[in-house]
């Protein structure tokens, strides 16, 4: 039987269903932890599949272990994702947002467009360059942006098949920022990568952030405290720790006048939603036919 997950965020509050304990297959959703306890009620699972890029939920060595191949949907959302970012640093950097914002509050005036940058020679910093980090690099080089990456995983030689600049530590990188964008998956060793100590690498006229990637990268708090102190000039937030956010969340704070927040939604077109899930159903395909996932990210831990 294949299963869909339901959309649940808190599982002690809404228990898992019954059914899904016997499913062959599972489609994942990224409101939802699978941890051993969980993994191990499940008696004939062959594969889970997150719906999705990120896979920071799954415990990829449990379901290993147990004989569960874990998959992604890794190619679905890039365009939308790096195009959400370009229009994230466009809005930052013009005030588009904010004047239009004002506008709403009938109060018609240029005064916050003067806070405007003019992007071309601006350092765009990414932390990450995997596809969605490489899209964005393409995207902003025709602005005249000065595109520089730390991603330590990456053999030498990509930063010259793009024409972009390649950072050997995420300080040397984070220090020549002027817009900071993250595109890194969440995992273990990453967490909380934009904290106090990081943040107070940026150089004293500031820079803008955008985040676009998992809300778990960021000290929440330490990046608040920069917003405040005008550390970041500005930031565009499409993720948070806790999702769906709360009302009272403090990245919500009307106070926080130069701070754009959506709702995890920067992968989201009509084509991507409809890529996504048809090569979820694919991957469960293959598996149930007796074939290895295309996608699979834990077979090393396989048994």
């Amino acid at each position: 039987m294949l299963q869909l997950s339901p959309t649940i965020s808190n599982r002690k509050k809404d228990p898992i269903p019954q059914s899904i304990e016997n499913a062959s297959a599972i489609l994942a959703w990224h409101l939802f932890d699978w941890d051993e306890e969980l993994l191990k009620k499940l008696k004939n699972t062959k594969i889970i599949v997150r719906v999705g890029i990120g896979v920071d939920n799954v415990d990829l060595k449990a379901a290993g272990r147990l004989g569960i191949y874990v998959a992604n949907v890794p190619d679905y959302g890039v365009e939308e994702v790096a195009d959400s970012t370009l229009n994230h640093i466009l809005n930052l950097m013009r005030q588009t947002y904010f004047v239009s914002y004002r506008l709403n509050d009938n109060e018609c005036s240029i005064e916050k467009a003067r806070e405007a940058t003019r992007l071309r020679g601006r350092v765009l910093a990414l932390v990450g360059f995997g596809k969605i980090g490489k899209a964005v690099a393409l995207r902003a080089k025709p602005f005249g942006l000065d595109v520089v990456f730390y991603d330590p995983f990456l053999e030498d030689g990509i930063e010259k098949s793009l024409g972009v600049r390649r950072a050997l530590s995420l300080q040397e990188m984070i220090s020549q920022a002027d817009i900071l964008s993250l595109h890194c998956y969440l995992d273990e060793h990453n967490k909380n990568i934009i904290n106090k100590e990081s943040l107070s690498w940026i150089k004293p006229t500031g820079c803008y952030f955008i985040n676009t990637a998992r809300g778990s990268l960021v000290d929440e708090s330490a990046l608040i405290e920069a917003i405040t102190s005008g550390r970041i000039r500005g930031a565009a937030l499409d993720v948070q720790k806790q999702e769906p956010y709360p009302k009272d969340g403090p990245l919500l704070n009307p106070s926080l006048k130069n701070v754009i927040v959506t709702p995890h939604s920067a992968f989201l077109s009509k084509e991507s939603f409809i890529e996504m899930r048809e090569k979820a159903a694919l991957e469960v395909k293959r598996v149930l036919l007796g074939e290895k996932p295309r996608n699979c990210v834990n077979l090393s831990f396989i048994k």
